[in-house]
């Protein structure tokens, strides 16, 4: 389990993990990490009526798939030491705040997303904040592109589902490959991760059903897989520079 502290933190913080305590200050936008099998408590003192934190389960099989297929490291061999308000991986800090950010505001691509950065965070865990054994931190085949073929097969399903929330593994499937490696030659071969490529995509089909004038704005929203309206407005004028309707 993770727990990012937010702007409101707790003033002064005792914790007891098995029979080792922790007492000290609390620190904003920093990591607390529990590896499995810990029993703790928490006890806050001098945080008025409540603290902003978020808290994360990740599941034991999304990190050993990771492990195996980045790092090619026997999952056993991870071990994830106790960590109260570490602020040493800036990219974790970063990554988390991201993945919170999409799991409240949602929107196009975002199971898509959330996969994506899932991913993302196990990796920077192994490297930076796991005492692990037997791996030199490389992640394994960092190099390569998607073969052609395979990225039509993918780019051919995206445009046929586009208008349903596509997820990563659905792609990873259609390219015969683990989650973590698709994300990653995808990323490699098209410039984007899978999530920016479908809403560039979402964007392109919109701009063509307005210059066919036969819809209205909220039916082609829902048509290329938008929630509502604003999203499409919001999207189309950052990729295009103006919305849809001065488009139209």
């Amino acid at each position: 389990m993770l727990v990012l502290t937010g702007e409101i933190f707790p003033e002064r913080t005792d914790h007891r993990c098995d029979n080792v305590r922790y007492s000290g200050d609390g620190l904003p936008h920093a990591v607390n990490l529990l590896p499995p099998g810990i029993e703790s408590r928490w006890r806050w003192r001098n945080t008025g009526d409540l603290t902003d934190s978020t808290h994360y389960q990740l599941s034991p099989a999304l990190v050993a798939k990771v492990a195996e297929e980045a790092f090619d490291l026997d999952p056993a061999r991870i071990h994830f030491p106790v960590r109260y308000y570490n602020q040493s991986s800036p990219e974790v800090i970063d990554t988390l705040t991201a993945l919170r950010r999409e799991l409240i505001t949602g929107g196009p691509g975002g199971r898509l997303c959330a996969e994506s950065l899932a991913n993302v965070l196990v990796v920077q865990l192994i490297r930076q904040m796991s005492n692990r054994q037997g791996s030199n931190g490389g992640i394994r085949g960092a190099g390569g592109r998607l073969p052609r073929h395979t990225l039509r097969a993918v780019e051919e399903y995206i445009h046929a589902h586009l208008d349903q929330n596509i997820s990563l593994a659905d792609l990873a499937d259609v390219a015969h490959l683990s989650e973590f490696h698709f994300a990653r030659l995808f990323k490699q071969t098209t410039g984007l991760a899978p999530h920016q490529f479908v809403i560039h995509q979402r964007v392109e089909r919109a701009k063509r059903l307005i210059a066919a004038g036969q819809l209205s704005l909220v039916q082609i929203a829902f048509e290329v897989g938008f929630s509502d309206q604003s999203q499409l407005n919001r999207h189309f004028k950052r990729l295009v520079g103006i919305t849809p309707r001065q488009f139209a």
